[in-house]
């Protein structure tokens, strides 16, 4: 781990992250992810080698407990242990792991949230920061779980970003108060097309795995299916081999054709027809 931690450093990473929160099988069988919270001397000798070797923050991204090993008292346990080690941030999936008797999507869903329990964390231990993660899948949840009384430094959206990428261009307005970079859906598609093409030339990578982070982007719009598709298709289409570029350009003429409106559609239209429909609720009730 020292030496991995000495290359990531080399590379330039801000940080370097112990993942003791997968509970896939296989992960299981390599004694790392969620069962290293059984072992917390095995995480406190690797922060240790890896704080010896590097100036990198070492942080750790755990569950709330392992299977009958789920008490608030044993996670407080090995966060001071870990903590103790010299990892002053923790990313918590707020639920425990099982490791048998459920599989990795079922563990994302089938234990239950305690986003108390990390509340309590930040409370119990003032000297580390915490980020939460876990069943985040709107912007107000997750300013819910930001404000300030709850005390964490962050939460994780990796879900929420990938079924609905669109709604990530909210969260820097209305969580942070930054200025708003209005896009459209095509002006954030023909981008992320020259920045394909550039990736390409440089590396191998497939046009699979390209087209996942946009796969999603027209979630909840009418036929957003065909858009999908065509994606997953082409993909796969010898036309448009190392051609990512091609593919996504001629998707979006293809779901142009079918919705317009939400190929052109930006944030400041999309706030005032959410406003729209807020204010026809209301006045329905009344």
């Amino acid at each position: 781990m020292a030496k991995c931690a000495s290359l990531c450093a080399a590379i330039g990473y801000d940080e370097i992250n112990i993942n003791c929160g997968c509970p896939s099988p296989r992960v299981k069988e390599g004694s790392f992810g969620a069962v290293l919270m059984l072992s917390p001397h095995v995480v406190v000798q690797n922060v240790i080698a890896m704080t010896k070797t590097v100036t990198t923050p070492v942080t750790i991204k755990c569950r709330l407990g392992v299977d009958d090993h789920d008490s608030y008292e044993e996670l407080t346990k090995f966060i001071g242990a870990v903590g103790g080690a010299g990892v002053k941030h923790f990313i918590i999936h707020a639920r425990k792991a099982f490791l048998g008797g459920l599989n990795p999507k079922e563990n994302r869903t089938v234990p239950p949230l305690k986003y108390d329990w990390v509340y309590k964390l930040a409370a119990d231990f003032p000297d580390m920061k915490f980020s939460l993660n876990g069943g985040l899948q709107t912007i107000e949840s997750i300013k819910e779980v930001l404000a300030p009384e709850k005390k964490l430094l962050g939460c994780m959206i990796g879900r929420l970003s990938y079924n609905d990428p669109w709604v990530v261009g909210r969260i820097d307005k209305e969580v942070y108060g930054c200025p708003k970079l209005d896009y459209s859906r095509k002006d954030i598609l023909l981008k992320y097309a020259e920045y394909v093409e550039k990736e390409q030339a440089s590396s191998k990578v497939t046009n699979s795995v390209l087209i996942k982070p946009i796969s999603f982007l027209f979630s909840g719009e009418k036929e957003s299916c065909k858009y999908r598709q065509f994606l997953g298709d082409g993909a796969k289409d010898e036309k448009y081999e190392k051609n990512a570029r091609k593919l996504i350009e001629d998707a979006l003429e293809l779901y142009s054709g079918i919705n317009l409106a939400a190929v052109m559609k930006t944030h400041s239209q999309l706030a005032v027809l959410l406003l729209h429909n807020f204010i026809c609720k209301i006045s329905s009730t009344h």
